[in-house]
């Protein structure tokens, strides 16, 4: 591909999760009543630097939040088109989309169904040199988890680290965060590192 074409794209890519991710944010501030601390979700955080790391070509960057999000991104988007589908909630973490709310946030909330595609396209141009994203990833989600649980209440559950997002929870229900997150950045950096056309 011509770099030409390949910097058009993406700066597409970078520029279009960045409107994405601040476009999340300021639809949560303009919500007065749910106060600031939904602007810490994991989900608009990654957004914008995952624009970051695409415009800057930094593969580090792009790859650790692609070990954060990967496999929240499918469970979410299984439910989504279950619900779809089906008409009934299969893990509960997609219900919302379909509860009447604004155009606006059903609109910044469908990034759930192409940010592992674009995300992985990005990291295909860009291509990962070095295998410790890992690390980036286990350091973001340790302060987010603190900084969420430090200004924010249980009945928002912001980034579920109150409780499961989910259909289920779990006894010593922080170190089951912790243990959850870590396995799904292990995982994913594991395989997305041992993709050869992703590689350098």
């Amino acid at each position: 591909m011509l770099e030409k074409s390949k910097n058009l794209i993406l700066n597409f890519i970078g520029i279009l999760f960045i409107i994405l991710g601040i476009g999340a944010i300021i639809n949560t501030i303009y919500q007065k009543e749910l106060g600031l601390a939904p602007i810490f979700w994991i989900c608009y955080v990654s957004m914008i630097l995952i624009g970051l790391g695409v415009l800057t070509k930094n593969y580090l960057l792009l790859l650790s939040q692609l070990n954060i999000l990967a496999i929240p991104l499918i469970f979410w988007n299984i439910d989504f088109f279950y619900i779809l589908l089906i008409g009934k909630s299969l893990f509960g973490v997609a219900d919302y989309f379909f509860i009447p709310e604004p155009l606006i946030g059903k609109i910044i909330t469908t990034q759930h169904i192409f940010t592992i595609p674009l995300s992985i396209y990005a990291l295909y141009l860009i291509k990962i040199k070095e295998n410790f994203a890992w690390a980036i990833s286990f350091f973001e989600v340790s302060v987010i988890f603190f900084i969420t649980r430090a200004i924010s209440s249980p009945e928002q559950n912001i980034n579920c680290v109150f409780s499961s997002c989910m259909n289920f929870n779990a006894p010593y229900y922080p170190l089951a965060w912790f243990f959850v997150f870590f396995i799904i950045i292990f995982i994913t950096n594991f395989i997305l590192t041992r993709i050869n056309f992703l590689k350098m």
